[in-house]
């Protein structure tokens, strides 16, 4: 799900009034719907002037089939 944390604060604890960060809580891609980037997170200044979407999986690989042992 996409989550924003406003104010934005960074690692050492300082908060910017002026940003807001939008992020996967499922750890996913984000990709910002206007320009069609793929961010980890994302930064922007407030108000925000994009939107977020979240990534898809893509569809698992399927197994491959074990080689069946060839009788002589």
């Amino acid at each position: 799900m996409i989550k924003t944390q406003y104010p934005y604060v960074d690692e050492q604890g300082t908060e910017f009034p002026n940003l807001i960060r939008t992020y996967s809580d499922e750890g996913k891609i984000i990709i910002q719907v206007e320009t069609g980037h793929e961010y980890e997170e994302a930064v922007d200044t407030y108000p925000c002037k994009y939107t977020y979407i979240e990534k898809e999986d893509p569809d698992p690989e399927p197994e491959p089939e074990p080689n069946e042992p060839v009788e002589e």
